[in-house]
């Protein structure tokens, strides 16, 4: 099915304002890749004839697909799909490695990365004896130059050596001690972005945001990775499969 068809079909199966069903339908077709990210959608006069609606109610639906994160205006390429960037739930994998395989550059921003004892919550939380070196790694993950998630992380300094200073994929470094971790336990909750997390994110106060706390487990079993993060809401989602 192509662009057109599949937004005038789901245009067809709401009720309500024709903007809202054109701004309902349109983000779905978006975000379900009918149109990769990267590519420009055809011309305003175009898309208004297709999907018979005027100028002003699809300007409308642009901008607040633009307000979701869903498009960007680009000088010279007119309106560029920006998409949501999906994350496996079947797959162990790091910031990193999610957006190399995205086809994205991945950077980081070192906000804090210090060496002490772990805390009496840490400890409790994790199983580490009171008093084990740890590693605090707080960095602002980026993807192509843009802000994704503010992420807090917690390891063994066994896991990393104490001389690594939180640049690079925390994954890879963990490899190359073999303490990567071999089982997670996530927890994922929607939730609004606090002042502090909406500054580092480049977004409003409130917006939504993924928070997701995780404990990682090594190959003998012992928590290696404590880490809590948030994603942005409009740029990121989780896709998972279930087998009945």
């Amino acid at each position: 099915m192509d662009f057109y068809a599949a937004v005038l079909e789901r245009m067809g199966g709401q009720h309500g304002p024709l903007g809202e069903r054109l701004r309902n339908a349109l983000a779905a077709v978006l975000d379900s890749g009918t149109i990769a990210p990267g590519e420009s959608l055809p011309s305003e006069r175009e898309m208004a004839e297709r999907l018979d609606v005027s100028r002003s109610t699809l300007r409308q639906g642009l901008k607040e697909l633009a307000q979701l994160g869903l498009v960007a205006t680009r000088p010279g390429a007119g309106t560029v799909v920006v998409g949501r960037i999906p994350k496996a739930l079947s797959r162990l994998s790091g910031f990193s490695e999610d957006m190399h395989l995205r086809g994205l550059l991945p950077s980081s921003l070192v906000l804090e990365c210090s060496i002490g004892p772990v805390g009496a919550d840490a400890a409790f939380r994790t199983g580490l004896p009171l008093g084990t070196p740890v590693l605090t790694l707080v960095r602002l993950r980026l993807a192509g130059g843009e802000p994704i998630a503010y992420e807090r992380a917690v390891v063994p300094v066994e896991t990393v050596g104490a001389d690594y200073d939180g640049s690079g994929s925390l994954y890879e470094r963990m490899d190359a001690r073999k303490a990567r971790p071999r089982r997670v336990l996530q927890s994922l909750t929607a939730t609004e972005a606090s002042d502090e997390v909406a500054a580092q994110l480049n977004i409003r106060p409130g917006a939504a945001v993924l928070e997701i706390s995780q404990l990682g487990y090594g190959e003998t079993g012992t928590v290696v990775e404590d880490a809590i993060s948030w994603y942005r809401g409009d740029r990121y989602k989780y896709v998972g499969e279930i087998r009945g």
